[in-house]
């Protein structure tokens, strides 16, 4: 999902596009990879990874430049110092959801 998100998030400058993104096809190939009874849990933990996947790159492009706004283009270099393990170190629990501790994106 990590890799996705970040192919789709340069390829459409950080806008969310779900007519031109491969999603549909990372949720399908999970879903039929795991048991029915767990692919709702499964379905719902994978989409907040790739909310807080998004929102990390958003931070981290944000971060170099204030004044970009989704939509309009930026250094994907930029992106290289977002992981999915540095994104992911920084996710608790919250209820039901996965929420960020703290983001610390150096650029």
């Amino acid at each position: 999902m990590f890799d996705n998100v970040k192919r789709e998030f340069i390829q459409e400058n950080g806008i969310s596009n779900g007519d031109t993104t491969k999603r549909s096809d990372v949720f399908r190939e999970y879903q039929l990879s795991v048991r029915k009874e767990d692919r709702a849990k499964g379905t719902w933990t994978l989409q907040q990874y790739e909310g807080n996947y998004r929102s990390a790159m958003y931070a981290a492009v944000k971060a170099a430049d204030p004044s970009w706004n989704p939509g309009q283009p930026f250094d994907a270099n930029i992106l290289n110092s977002v992981t999915r393990e540095s994104v992911e170190k920084n996710l608790v629990q919250s209820g039901n959801r996965l929420v960020r501790r703290s983001v610390d994106f150096s650029v």
